[in-house]
């Protein structure tokens, strides 16, 4: 009698459950590995994607402060959705307004009517005298400003990154 045939072919089924209960453990653990690496990479991205735009708004706005003959006009030191318009050398004027109810700055020509940069929170402006000390909102008087943009990170709760810069006017 060959019962080691039949035995053997009994233990290779079993053989096989095991292995493949232990290849589906396997797989299982690799696929949450691999989906919780996916998820803080795309965290990560959303938060480097915000404050890019932050870095890209607040360099656009200082590079044309410094090149800018005047403010024209300018919101109140206290708003947290400011705008300003700027006159330009070739008599232009050059203007940002925060959107808050869409959390997006609007540059343009005369109008802010250009979309510069989403998922902006916040943009405050402050205008300040030839001292660079004295606070002022009368454009005839504003020499320098502290251009001020906050975003608001989806990764944390409540992580707001707010970041400045101060510009001068370079035509007295």
């Amino acid at each position: 009698m060959k019962l080691k045939g039949c035995k053997r072919r009994g233990m290779t089924l079993l053989e096989l459950v095991i292995a493949s209960a232990m290849m589906a453990m396997l797989l299982t653990a690799v696929s949450l590995v691999l989906r919780t690496g996916r998820q803080a990479w795309e965290a990560h991205e959303a938060d480097y994607t915000r404050l890019e735009g932050l870095h890209a708004t607040l360099r656009h706005m200082v590079r044309q402060v410094r090149q800018s003959d005047s403010v024209a006009a300018l919101s109140a030191a206290s708003s947290n959705s400011g705008f300003l318009t700027l006159t330009m050398p070739d008599g232009s004027t050059v203007a940002w307004q925060h959107d808050s109810s869409s959390n997006s700055v609007k540059c343009g020509v005369t109008t802010p009517d250009q979309l510069l940069s989403n998922n902006i929170t916040g943009l405050n402006v402050v205008g300040y005298k030839p001292d660079g000390v004295t606070t002022t909102t009368v454009p005839s008087e504003i020499q320098s400003l502290i251009i001020s943009v906050t975003v608001q990170l989806p990764r944390e709760t409540n992580a707001t990154r707010t970041y400045s810069s101060k510009a001068w006017i370079r035509s007295w």
